[in-house]
């Protein structure tokens, strides 16, 4: 699977050749519900509309406007998601994803590194174990 990459006005957005996509949310970023749209198409584009393992690189200053946390939901759903992990700085950063969270619980397996390999390692087994569960249906 070939590299691709797509750099929207609030993120860097790639598919990487693990098979993942790479949300990088760009520093001092304010993310408004245009933005939001636009990340979607991104995603949506580069992962050709499959069910995809998402990394969320969410490190550095950044914020998000509701609205474009209503719209980012649709990015959520298992429908095209697998597993999600964030690679987060701050504590900060993890109570406000888990307040996010908090009104939503999580419909596909996610978790919050520091590190971004851990991250990767875990989004991969995630793959390796949804492999596993297609086999035994």
């Amino acid at each position: 699977m070939p590299n691709h990459h797509l750099t929207t006005r609030t993120a860097k957005i790639s598919l990487e050749k693990e098979g993942y996509l790479k949300i990088s949310i760009l520093p001092g970023s304010v993310i408004d519900t245009e933005d939001a749209l636009d990340n979607l198409l991104v995603i949506k584009n580069l992962s050709e509309g499959k069910k995809m393992l998402k990394l969320v690189d969410a490190r550095g200053k950044w914020s998000i406007t509701s609205g474009a946390k209503k719209v980012s939901k649709k990015n959520t759903s298992p429908e095209n998601t697998i597993a999600r992990a964030y690679i987060i700085d701050s504590f900060l950063t993890k109570v406000m994803f888990n307040f996010i969270r908090s009104f939503n619980k999580p419909r596909v397996p996610e978790d919050f590194f520091n590190n971004e390999k851990e991250a990767v390692d875990w989004l991969l087994s995630n793959k390796k174990n949804q492999n596993k569960h297609q086999e035994h249906s």
